[in-house]
């Protein structure tokens, strides 16, 4: 009964997680940046919406985004409005939107391209997103989602008694833990998230609480190095999974 208890508490803290945050830069045609212009981010599909200002800099931001498809769009009184069409969130990123407005009616609409800057410049963070179509199409040895860590730059297989050997998991549900070493780090160097909850056994921090299945994970990241201070439990790296909805 407690284990049950226990589980369902996870679940719902779980759904209730935030994940990213898109952020970025109004600015004119000639490059100068737009301050006080109200940004809206709205959810396609959801049509959930979130309003934020941009600052004396022309910059916004707006945080604790669930993952999913998003249009953002500007605008300010003397300008069209510009709009930032099918941008994609994934887990655990700060997607960079900039908004480029042109001079004209408010009444007209630019959509424009919501291309990914080439490189991240919000943080220093090292990370590798795994995604939907690689956990949903490549094969799996047991249909274990973790292995695919293995794609990800400085992780490698070890076995309780040290490096090498096979990776996997050893025991099941509460007894179940993730042998693997992130840029030389132990395995128990690691943590373990779902949907931004902490899903490790702070005894040995080595033993997962819930061992999601293949089919009910949409996504996870692997953040390796210079991730963010709220993740200050772990050395090795930040492994986090992102849920299905239904």
């Amino acid at each position: 009964m407690l284990v049950l208890i226990g589980a369902l508490s996870f679940s719902a803290h779980a759904q209730t997680t935030t994940v990213g945050a898109i952020s970025g830069t109004v600015r004119d045609e000639k490059g100068a940046v737009v301050p006080k212009a109200e940004v809206t981010i709205e959810g396609q599909g959801t049509g959930t919406l979130r309003k934020v200002n941009s600052d004396d800099n022309g910059f916004f931001i707006a945080n604790s985004l669930p993952a999913g498809h998003y249009s953002v769009s500007a605008a300010p009184s003397g300008f069209k409005k510009t709009v930032a069409a099918d941008v994609d969130l994934h887990v655990a990123e700060n997607k960079v939107v900039n908004l480029d407005l042109q001079v004209g009616q408010v009444s007209e609409t630019v959509t424009v391209s919501s291309d990914a800057a080439p490189v991240e410049t919000r943080s220093g963070e090292i990370s590798s997103l795994i995604t939907e179509k690689q956990v949903t199409e490549l094969p799996l040895n047991g249909r274990n989602y973790a292995q695919l860590a293995l794609m990800v730059p400085g992780v490698s297989p070890v076995t309780q008694a040290g490096a090498g050997g096979a990776f996997g998991t050893q025991g099941t549900g509460l007894d179940s833990h993730v042998d693997m070493s992130v840029n030389g780090n132990q395995s128990n160097a690691n943590m373990w998230t779902v949907d931004g909850v902490n899903n490790m056994d702070v005894g040995s921090n080595a033993t997962l609480l819930v061992f999601p299945s293949i089919d009910s994970i949409l996504e996870f990241r692997v953040e390796r190095n210079s991730f963010s201070a709220e993740y200050g439990q772990a050395q090795g790296a930040v492994i986090n999974s992102l849920p299905r909805r239904h």
